[in-house]
C-alpha cells in the first residue's frame, strides 16, 4: 500500500521513504523523557562473519550444520553439513539460547521473513549461521531481552526494522540505524507477563522437537528400518535391480531409495493405500489468490509457510470452490507435493495438521493425504523419517517441477508394528502437536499484549 508522511526533522533515515515508518516519530514526540530505549541499548547486534568462503558439503559426523536465514524459522532446522576447516570465524557464527535472529537480507513484501526475528532455543543452538543473519546478543536482564523479542514479533516491530533498510532490491538492515530504533518499555508487571509468554514459546518448542524425535526412535529401532536407513541414507547415483511390476518408466522411482522399497515391500505386507481410502490423496485446485483485509477473508499458507515454526498467512478472499479443496481437517497430512529433489527442498517433506493449521486455506502444491483415524501420527512419523522422505520422492514423476503420483504413493509400504509401539508412537506426536499450539498462542499472545496493551499508549 502507498502513503504518505511529513517529518519535522530531516535525517539520514528519512531522506528515503523506506527508511521512514511513522511510529519512528510518534514515540520520540509524544513521550518526551518517559521511558523509551533504544535497540542499542537493550542488546548488542552484531552480524555472525563476513568473509566469503566455499563451502563444502560432508557427513554429519565430520562437520558443521550450516543454517541459511530461511533455516532459522523452520519447524525443524536443518541445514547444510560443511567442513569446519572451510569456514572462518567459526565460533562467531555458532548460535547460542537466548540469541534473538533476524532475517538480514530480502526484499519488502508482506510475508517475506526479511526483517522478522525467531529466538534461538534448543533446535538451533550451536550450529553455524551465514552472515545474513542478524545476531542480537542479551546485554540486560532476561525479562527485557525476552520483552525486546516480543517487540520486534510486533507489525510494528517488523516495520521498524525494516525502515532501517539500504540497498536496491535486495535489502540490508544499516546496524547505525537499527541501534538507533527507538522500544517503548512498558511497566514492570507487563513486561514481566509478556517476558513469562516468551518463556512459554520457548520451552514448548523445544519439546515440540523431543517429542517429534521420540516418536521416530520408536519406529526407527526397528530391524528392518535399520535395514532400510543403511540401504538408502546416502544419496548418490544408483543401478538396481527391479523384480516387480513396472507401474512406470521413471527409472527415479525404483532407483532413488536404492534397495530399501522392494525390501519393506517384502518385509510389511500392509501398504499405505490400507490406512487411505479411495480419492484422500490429492492436490487442491489451481486458483486466483486476491488480497484482502480482516475480518474478510481467509488466512492463506504456501507450501513455505507450513515448515515454519511460525506462519506468516497471507490473507486473501475466498475462492469461492467447497472448503474440503481449500481446508484440511486436523490429524490429516501435508506433504510437499510440488518442487525439485534438492536436499533442503521441501518436495516430498511431511506436515502433521494440528488445530492452528486446519483453519488456514492452504496452496494448490501442498499433497493431501487423509489417513484413517487412529494411523495418521504412524503415517508422519514414518514419512518424517529419512526412509519415508526417500519412499515419498520416489513417487515422483515429471521432468523440472516434479510432482507426486497418488497410485504410487498408495502402494507404498506402511509399517506393521505392535500395539504398545504403536501407541507410543501416538502420545508422542499428540505431546508434540500440543506443544507445538502452546508456543504459537504464548508468542501470539505476547504480540497481541504489546500491540494492544503498550503501543496504544505510545502512539495515542
Amino acid at each position: 500500500m502507498r502513503s504518505a508522511y511529513l517529518t519535522k526533522s530531516i535525517s539520514a533515515a528519512t531522506v528515503r521513504a523506506i527508511n521512514y515508518t511513522p511510529e519512528l516519530g510518534q514515540f520520540l514526540q509524544h513521550h518526551q523523557g518517559a521511558d523509551v530505549s533504544r535497540l542499542g541499548n537493550l542488546a548488542s547486534i552484531r552480524s555472525p562473519g563476513s568473509a566469503m568462503f566455499r563451502a563444502i558439503n560432508c557427513s554429519l559426523e565430520f562437520g558443521e550444520e550450516f543454517l541459511t536465514q530461511a533455516d532459522i524459522f523452520a519447524a525443524e532446522p536443518t541445514g547444510r553439513t560443511i567442513r569446519p576447516d572451510t569456514i572462518p570465524d567459526l565460533e562467531s557464527r555458532r548460535v547460542k539460547k537466548g540469541q534473538i535472529l533476524i532475517a538480514g537480507v530480502g526484499t519488502l513484501g508482506e510475508t517475506e521473513l526479511y526483517g522478522r526475528s525467531i529466538i534461538a532455543d534448543d533446535r538451533l543452538v550451536g550450529k553455524l549461521l551465514t552472515s545474513d543473519t542478524l545476531v542480537l546478543e542479551p546485554t540486560l536482564d532476561e525479562d527485557t531481552h525476552y520483552y525486546v523479542y516480543a517487540f520486534l514479533c510486533t507489525s510494528v516491530g517488523v516495520r521498524l526494522v525494516r525502515s532501517a533498510s539500504a540497498g536496491t532490491k535486495l535489502l540490508r538492515p544499516r546496524r547505525d540505524l537499527l541501534r538507533n530504533l527507538p522500544v517503548p518499555l512498558p511497566d514492570r508487571a507487563t513486561l514481566k507477563k509478556i517476558a513469562d509468554l516468551i518463556r512459554t514459546t520457548v520451552t514448548e518448542r523445544e519439546r515440540y522437537l523431543r517429542e517429534v524425535q521420540a516418536a521416530r526412535a520408536c519406529l526407527e529401532a526397528l530391524p528392518e528400518m535399520q535395514e532400510a536407513i543403511a540401504m538408502c541414507q546416502e544419496r548418490k547415483a544408483r543401478c538396481i535391480q527391479w523384480d516387480g511390476s513396472l507401474s512406470t518408466l521413471t527409472a527415479w522411482t525404483y532407483a532413488s531409495p536404492g534397495k530399501a522399497l522392494a525390501y519393506l515391500q517384502k518385509k510389511w505386507q500392509a501398504r499405505l493405500g490400507d490406512v487411505v481410502g479411495e480419492g484422500n490423496i490429492f492436490n487442491g485446485p489451481r486458483f486466483a489468490r486476491i488480497s484482502c483485509s480482516p475480518p474478510h477473508g481467509v488466512d492463506f499458507l504456501s507450501q513455505r509457510d507450513l515448515f515454519l515454526i511460525r506462519p506468516i498467512p497471507r490473507r486473501i478472499t475466498h475462492p469461492g470452490f467447497t472448503n474440503r479443496l481449500l481446508f484440511t481437517p486436523e490429524g490429516s497430512l501435508l506433504v510437499g507435493g510440488h518442487g525439485t529433489l534438492g536436499e533442503g527442498e521441501v518436495f516430498g517433506r511431511t506436515v502433521f495438521v494440528s488445530s492452528d493449521l486446519a483453519s488456514c486455506a492452504l496452496t494448490q502444491d501442498m499433497l493431501r493425504i487423509w489417513v484413517q483415524s487412529g494411523y495418521a501420527e504412524l503415517a508422519y512419523t514414518y514419512f518424517s523419517t529419512m526412509v519415508g522422505f526417500r519412499l515419498l520422492r520416489s513417487t515422483a514423476v515429471g521432468t523440472k517441477i516434479l510432482s507426486l503420483r497418488p497410485d504410487l504413493l498408495r502402494a507404498l509400504p506402511f509399517p506393521e508394528i505392535s500395539i504398545a509401539n504403536h501407541s507410543s508412537i501416538n502420545a508422542h506426536v499428540q505431546a508434540a502437536m500440543e506443544a507445538r499450539v502452546t508456543a504459537a498462542n504464548a508468542e501470539k499472545e505476547a504480540v497481541r499484549t504489546i500491540e494492544e496493551e503498550v503501543l496504544p499508549e505510545w502512539l495515542a
